[in-house]
């Protein structure tokens, strides 16, 4: 029985067309203590709002179907008003109050109220509804602070139709259901995904749509009361607008879409033509969990909410996936995506849980749409999609590219990182011609792509690359840890190879390599336009000096890396902060050798005074 609001709330939310009902009250005049009360004022002027001007529920600003709940609070009748001419009115219900408000005119208007009265409201730490006393203007100003009625008007929802419920305990211990068109709704009105009642959305799998019509009048019950009877779609709903037990009288007669009248004699009748001729309210979804999932990952997916906070998601197909904003990784997780009333829900997991979040599809056709359950005010939509995302390279192909380049990142902040990678598998990392952190990187293939996993020495400086194209020895590279930032290669080595003519490293053998370096003093001169002298030495020391000033000695020797095909001169200072790693990019018989920096890339390194 306690299910019937839910399908009250849900037929009535359907119905568009509204008839007008009015009500007459006899003004009575009462010598009392009367007080003006401008919350009084607020307080009708805001309930008008969830009323058309006939003096009917609207049902689309009223979701949950009950006053406390979409309005604030109710009053607990009787009460009694007082007039502008200072006559008194004793109201003994919610359908007597609208009348009256709804019957005022310039010069015949409600302005005050008899001190104290009592309310009902609900108490959200108790998940039930309480009685509280109102003994003066103070404590009814501070009832509607406590309201936030400007709050409520920043939440907005869309019209799909996919139904929770609540149960809330009454005011004499009992368990009462308050149901709701979507999550979104009651949300807005404060609820979480963990109130919502299962057996509600087991029991209503229904969407929106003109299902039936009852055959009035029918009869109801009213929180456990005498039946009264209704004779219209505005009568039921305006009747069941205060109360939290709702019976029908059966049997009764309905008539569905196909102009068929049903006798209906249980609940149960009722509850499968819903079920059998309802959708959801996302329409229909035509899309595969395949279909779904490859947009999921080809894409980021950003959520701006009403605070303007923005976070951005970054979907795997292994599953995980990552959470940022403002360029800092907030946290990871994971996600899964399963079926279920006609459409799909995306959960995510986070590692942090204040993240977690849970997504369902509101349309598949040419595009993906996607809304937050947890967050239904919030906007979700997707960038920087690869729908054909198909790299034409191999592993070996990227890492070629890779160790032959020197990658830049720039920052939205204007930072920028050197990314040196080597074909051992590690990398080093500077800024500024500082060394900030070094770490080893793979490549994996995911969604028709690669990513590469930069594992940092300094667990901040971690980051994944995204490949987005791979042509003519050329990569495309984002960070899905920074996807607003640039990545783009400089001082490419293509034909840095033994095998080549321009770069072969015998021209001379190691030997050769190394009386050069020892012949001549090299000069390193950095974008600060700080310039050092290196002198090597046949024993395998050397100096470094600047303005005739010895900085420190060191020792070097010549190692073959990127599988042989370079050579690379490692400088171990005895002041460790002018260590280096340089690269021999060329050796000339003639010219000799074309030198530059791993470190410091920026710099120029050339050789003076050969003797």
């Amino acid at each position: 029985m306690k299910n019937f609001k839910f399908l009250i709330l849900n037929f009535a939310m359907l119905i568009a067309v509204f008839t007008s009902c009015t009500n007459e009250e006899d003004i009575m005049e009462i010598q009392q203590d009367t007080a003006e009360s401008a919350s009084i004022i607020t307080t009708l002027n805001r309930l008008n709002e969830q009323y058309d001007d006939d003096g009917n529920v609207i049902v689309t600003e009223n979701p949950a179907g009950n006053v406390v709940f979409d309005f604030c609070f109710d009053f607990v009748y009787p009460i009694d008003l007082i007039f502008n001419t200072g006559a008194i009115v004793t109201v003994n219900s919610l359908e007597e109050l609208v009348a009256i408000y709804t019957g005022s005119t310039d010069d015949l208007f409600i302005n005050g109220i008899v001190f104290p009265f009592q309310v009902e409201i609900y108490n959200e730490e108790s998940n039930a509804l309480e009685i509280e006393t109102i003994i003066d203007e103070d404590a009814f100003f501070s009832l509607l602070e406590d309201c936030n009625f400007e709050e409520d008007e920043d939440c907005f929802c869309t019209e799909e139709y996919d139904p929770v419920c609540v149960d809330i305990t009454d005011l004499n211990g009992e368990l009462f259901t308050l149901s709701y068109p979507n999550a979104c709704l009651a949300i807005c009105d404060g609820f979480s995904e963990d109130d919502f009642n299962e057996e509600c959305e087991d029991d209503y799998e229904m969407g929106a749509g003109e299902c039936f019509e009852f055959v009035y009048p029918i009869s109801i019950i009213l929180d456990e009361g005498t039946p009264i009877t209704v004779n219209s779609n505005e009568e039921l709903f305006n009747a069941t607008y205060g109360a939290y037990h709702i019976d029908l009288v059966l049997p009764l007669e309905i008539i569905i879409e196909d102009g068929t009248v049903l006798t209906i004699n249980t609940y149960e009748e009722l509850e499968n033509v819903i079920e059998d001729c309802f959708g959801n309210g996302y329409g229909e979804i035509n899309c595969s969990i395949e279909d779904i999932t490859d947009t999921l990952v080809n894409c980021f997916w950003q959520i701006d909410f009403v605070s303007d906070d923005q976070y951005l998601y970054n979907l795997n197909s292994d599953g995980s996936y990552q959470v940022q904003s403002d360029g800092e990784l907030l946290t990871s997780g994971t996600w899964s995506i399963v079926a279920g009333n006609d459409t799909y829900y995306i959960s995510l997991n986070a590692d942090v849980s204040d993240y977690n979040d849970e997504w369902v599809v509101t349309e598949c056709d040419e595009s993906l749409e996607l809304q937050s359950l947890l967050s239904p005010q919030a906007e979700l939509y997707s960038i920087d999609c690869n729908d054909d995302n198909n790299v034409d390279c191999s592993i070996e192909d990227v890492s070629n590219v890779l160790s032959d380049c020197l990658w830049l990142i720039d920052f939205i902040d204007y930072n920028e990182f050197i990314y040196n990678f080597n074909m051992d598998g590690t990398y080093e990392l500077q800024s500024e011609n500082n060394l900030l952190t070094t770490g080893t990187w793979d490549i994996l293939p995911a969604n028709n792509a690669y990513t590469i996993n930069l594992n940092a020495t300094l667990a901040e400086y971690n980051d994944t690359w995204l490949i987005v194209d791979c042509y003519e020895e050329e990569l495309i590279i984002v960070s899905i840890d920074y996807p607003q930032a640039n990545i783009y290669a400089v001082n490419c080595d293509d034909d840095n190879d033994d095998d080549d003519d321009d770069n072969d490293y015998d021209c001379t053998s190691e030997a050769g390599i190394s009386s050069i370096l020892i012949a001549c003093p090299w000069i390193i001169d950095f974008i600060d336009f700080n310039e050092f002298i290196y002198d090597f030495n046949a024993d395998g020391t050397y100096e470094v000096q600047t303005d005739n000033n010895i900085l420190t000695t060191g020792t070097w020797d010549l190692l073959l890396v990127n599988n042989g095909n370079d050579l690379m001169i490692n400088l171990n200072a005895a002041v460790s902060e002018y260590n280096d790693s340089w690269i021999i990019l060329d050796c000339d018989e003639e010219e000799g050798l074309s030198i530059g920096s791993i470190d410091y890339p920026q710099a120029d390194i050339y050789v003076v005074s050969c003797d």
